[in-house]
């Protein structure tokens, strides 16, 4: 698996990726997972890294408005979900993106916030969005057990 910049070839997977995860997350207010999703109009602005195979079939994606070190986007692919594509695309941020790095956590997706905290991810602050009550989030360093990964 390699990270690297999102490619115009990348789109179509980029969007499939993006819909599939927004429509089937439980955690979202239904009113969100109907509505007529876009990731390119959702990212816009954002620079994109993806995990890609040999093949350069995409397994994932990290959005993220550099500005802030603001992690806006981060989705895998139901089949390659539980192999450490999410870890490798958080750990590819080290080499071009300034510390600390935030995000938002849906409160509701308990499997995200297990999945940040066991990285390092400490909450700042509640808030409230069109998506429900989130965590915002900070990492300062990424735990030396996740690195070895």
């Amino acid at each position: 698996m390699q990270i690297r910049p999102a490619h115009i070839d990348d789109q179509i997977d980029l969007e499939r990726i993006y819909c599939d995860s927004i429509s089937s997350a439980a955690w979202l207010p239904d009113s969100v997972r109907r509505s007529v999703i876009s990731f390119a109009a959702d990212s816009e602005g954002e620079i994109v890294h993806v995990a890609s195979d040999a093949g350069n079939k995409v397994q994932g994606f990290i959005s993220v408005w550099q500005p802030e070190s603001f992690i806006h986007h981060l989705y895998v692919a139901p089949s390659f979900q539980q192999q450490g594509v999410g870890t490798m695309l958080l750990q590819s941020l080290a080499t071009w993106l300034p510390r600390p790095w935030r995000l938002k956590c849906t409160q509701a997706n308990e499997a995200a916030f297990a999945f940040y905290k066991k990285r390092g991810w400490n909450v700042i602050e509640p808030g409230q969005s069109d998506h429900g009550p989130y965590w915002l989030m900070q990492c300062e360093s990424i735990p030396i057990a996740i690195q070895r990964r």
